[in-house]
């Protein structure tokens, strides 16, 4: 194989385009990349820019800020990014696909390499002329066909799995939107009351919104799935018959409106590491701020225990990105783990998502802690955990399942590479 100069093969694009003229979810920044490979999510804040960086599908796309982060994205639609992303383009398809120039722009030595000739402290940014006198070997068109089709299989389950992730939490998100925001079963009841109806009736009522089914699916529910019928009415008989107004805000009878620190319980999260105390390999994951999820490892006793059947809600101070852990983890300064006092760590986890607001140059962790979200009862926010503990079971095992294929991923691209699996 001979080697070629990145200038050789790729070019980097600054063709702009009009932001109004793009969808927010064609919009890739830094902040939406996820780190290790694992591709894009959809953008949540409009950014304050007139035009960005044009790319289209097949280019490859990389984060040049903290580059060690490893967040490269093959892109798969036409879109506009963000300064701080570079937009890579083959020169010449019959010379390097576009997919193999994505394999050489996730390769280890290329990271290192841009992370060794960053320039800054706090934001350190890849050197772009010095990217382009990167070498790399490159093999016939044949042998890098080989390469894709092993490393794309990799790829593209984990972005399965992380799709149907994305799918079972807005379901979860959808079911809390009907029940707490909405309050569906809770109108369900009132209309039925107002229609004159039998208090029988009016439960029927409150199940339907509760199911989406008709009386005579619920009548043939109750004779083929007794069980689930009947975890059905006693759910439906949690909900109040009225709406009252507390504070100004008009919520079911019986519950109530409270700041958000009235109902959470922080939790320790031990020693605080960096990436100067991370390792590449170890025992205990180390979260950083927001997506970017975990930047190293230690051997040391984790600082929170979590499992699939006990996870822990995080909470980024400088990102505002608030996930859910089901593994056992340290992180670094100003990430905050906590769960509920008396109520459901998933309504907890949905119930306060969204309350977080970023402002740039300010700790937000005190804000979001004073917000106010409208609380039910406990009995009925344990309820709503039965519902959705499975998704979110779901969600944990897809995680896990990813970071193994992750881990397989990155052994097996060094070896595509020197040709270790096509000769």
């Amino acid at each position: 194989m001979s080697k070629y100069y990145l200038s050789d093969i790729a070019d980097f694009i600054s063709d702009k385009i009009e932001f109004s003229s793009i969808e927010l979810d064609k919009y890739i920044s830094t902040d939406n990349m996820l780190p290790n490979f694992n591709g894009v999510t959809l953008s949540t804040v409009e950014p304050s820019l007139n035009k960005c960086t044009k790319f289209k599908a097949g280019d490859t796309l990389f984060s040049n800020i903290r580059t060690y982060f490893k967040k490269v994205w093959f892109a798969d639609f036409d879109g506009g990014c963000s300064p701080d992303v570079i937009v890579m383009r083959t020169k010449n398809e019959e010379f390097v696909l576009h997919e193999f120039l994505y394999l050489l722009i996730c390769s280890e030595d290329f990271i290192n390499f841009t992370v060794m000739s960053s320039n800054g402290a706090k934001m350190p940014r890849g050197d772009k002329k010095a990217m382009l006198k990167y070498e790399f070997e490159i093999p016939s068109i044949e042998e890098q066909k080989i390469a894709i089709n092993h490393y794309f299989k990799i790829k593209e389950k984990i972005q399965l799995n992380t799709q149907i992730n994305q799918t079972l939490e807005q379901i979860a998100q959808a079911l809390f939107k009907s029940w707490f925001v909405d309050f569906d079963p809770v109108h369900a009841k009132v209309q039925a009351l107002s229609d004159g109806l039998t208090l029988e009736q009016v439960e029927l009522a409150a199940m339907q919104a509760i199911s989406g089914k008709t009386p005579e699916e619920l009548t043939a529910l109750s004779q083929t799935q007794p069980d689930r019928y009947a975890e059905l009415a006693e759910t439906a008989k949690a909900f109040p018959y009225e709406i009252v107004e507390v504070d100004g805000v008009e919520v079911p009878k019986g519950w109530e409106v409270k700041r958000i620190d009235e109902v959470i319980q922080k939790i320790p999260v031990g020693k605080k590491y960096s990436s100067k105390t991370a390792f590449s390999e170890g025992l205990v994951p180390i979260l950083d701020q927001g997506r970017s999820g975990v930047i190293g490892y230690h051997n040391n006793k984790p600082g929170v225990k979590a499992s699939i059947e006990d996870p822990i809600i995080v909470f980024a101070n400088h990102t505002c990105y608030m996930r859910l852990i089901s593994y056992d983890f340290s992180a670094i300064q100003n990430v905050f783990a906590f769960k509920g006092k008396e109520c459901n760590l998933y309504w907890l986890y949905l119930a306060t998502l969204g309350k977080q607001e970023f402002v740039e140059y300010k700790g937000h962790f005190p804000d979001f802690l004073i917000k106010e979200i409208v609380v039910p009862p406990e009995e009925l926010t344990a309820l709503f955990g039965k519902y959705v503990k499975e998704s979110f079971s779901k969600i944990f095992i897809n995680d896990r399942e990813n970071s193994n294929l992750a881990k397989i991923r990155d052994l097996l691209l060094p070896k595509l590479l020197n040709g270790e699996f096509i000769r």
